[in-house]
């Protein structure tokens, strides 16, 4: 931590950067004693990168992953609530911690970032699967190399102080290796569903001439988060906080200095998640009266232990089954794969699950909103042993590993319109 301002700023290291090295370049030492000087600055290398314990090749960090850490560095911090300036990857954990945590959440500061990198239906400045593919083995080539330099930060290409500075950065921070594995991990993420339950204040900054991620991708942002505010800068390098360049400086300054009063809501995005025993009365039937409730307990008693594994929490309701809310869809998914499971080895029985992220309003122990009624609609849709998820569910576990496929469109009870669903393999 650094400055005594009266405002928390939190600044998410992408994957470039790291703690240990921010401090080892002049101008970038300034950059930090600048932010500094107008807020209590934080700084924030995200799991598996830098000096943190190193990761298994093949358990690659998530969002929630990173999300969950912000909320421990909030906690061990004394943090109430903070402003989030997030560059590039690292914007996308903190759309989600803003979307799912608003009061934690003062300011949005997002930088040369996007809601997502590929193109899809809707979403025509993605890039194609051509170029991501080059741009991926890219990462995988001139990780850690001067020629990475001058193709993504040219302003400061011509220092060889910089150039040092940078290439041993990333060195410190990721192998070429692992830095190309969660590259491709960055650019199958999807964050548009949450953008509209975004309502904190929202500074958009991009560089016009920056062709990894083009400009039409903030104009997306801003189109789609009520209220935000975007500046274009000059230039086409990586880094919006360019060391040396006032102008960022400046605008974040201002911004901060000129910020609304919080809002007390309670509304925030949640993933909803509902699970029942398929086929419960004929359960109940073959067993008896005294197995059948001595077999609820049981999977009752189960559940609960996924729960505490996979750090859900089960919420009133009113119906038969599980209403349980976690911090993401990755972790939600896990345990229900594990429920399923653990049910059909332990108990005979097969359960049904359907899985929804959306804004909810959270009072206690209780969820209501869209969300939840999208939710049971989702559940009502599932066979005995599915696990159902929305389109904004498999958009979010992009790239984590976690294969679903399409189980076509349906007409969720309850809820307008046709959806498209799928279904959780394994």
């Amino acid at each position: 931590m650094l400055g005594e301002g009266p405002l928390d700023l939190m600044l998410i290291n992408p994957m470039s950067r790291s703690i240990e090295m921010l401090w080892d370049y002049p101008a970038n030492a300034a950059l930090l004693q600048r932010l500094a000087g107008f807020s209590r600055l934080i700084v924030f290398d995200r799991r598996g990168s830098g000096i943190s314990d190193p990761l298994p090749a093949d358990l690659p960090p998530t969002w929630e992953d990173w999300i969950e850490d912000m909320l421990a560095v909030f906690d061990h911090v004394g943090i109430t609530s903070a402003a989030l300036l997030a560059e590039r990857d690292a914007a996308a954990a903190a759309l989600l911690f803003a979307s799912s945590h608003p009061r934690r959440v003062r300011a949005l500061m997002l930088c040369n970032t996007s809601a997502r990198f590929r193109v899809a239906p809707g979403y025509p400045c993605g890039e194609n699967h051509e170029r991501s593919d080059r741009l991926s083995q890219a990462w995988d080539q001139t990780w850690g190399t001067a020629q990475m330099v001058a193709t993504t930060r040219p302003t400061l290409a011509g220092d060889p102080q910089y150039v040092r500075w940078v290439t041993r950065m990333q060195r410190v921070a990721y192998s070429p290796r692992r830095a190309g594995a969660e590259f491709r991990y960055i650019i199958n993420f999807d964050a548009r569903a949450v953008l509209s339950s975004i309502r904190v204040p929202t500074l958009i900054l991009h560089r016009r001439e920056f062709a990894v991620i083009p400009p039409a991708h903030a104009f997306y942002l801003a189109e789609h988060i009520a209220g935000s505010c975007l500046e274009l800068l000059p230039g086409g390098d990586m880094d919006v906080l360019l060391p040396g360049d006032e102008q960022p400086l400046k605008l974040v300054e201002s911004f901060l200095a000129n910020l609304r009063p919080a809002d007390s809501g309670e509304r925030a995005l949640a993933t909803v998640l509902r699970m029942r025993v398929a086929d419960s009365q004929l359960a109940a039937a073959t067993l008896g009266g005294r197995r059948w409730h001595e077999t609820q307990d049981s999977f009752r008693a189960l559940v609960h232990e996924e729960l505490t594994r996979f750090r859900g929490r089960e919420m009133l309701d009113g119906g038969a089954g599980f209403l349980v809310n976690f911090d993401g869809p990755a972790r939600a998914l896990r345990f229900a794969s594990a429920v399923r499971q653990a049910a059909r080895d332990q108990l005979r029985l097969e359960i049904r699950v359907g899985l929804h992220i959306g804004e909810c309003q959270r009072v206690g122990d209780t969820l209501a909103g869209e969300a939840v009624e999208v939710g049971a609609g989702v559940l009502h849709a599932t066979q005995p042993g599915e696990i159902l998820v929305t389109p904004a569910v498999r958009d979010l576990v992009a790239g984590s590993g976690i294969e679903l496929r399409s189980v076509g469109a349906h007409q969720l009870d309850g809820v307008a319109g046709r959806w498209e669903l799928y279904a959780l393999e394994g």
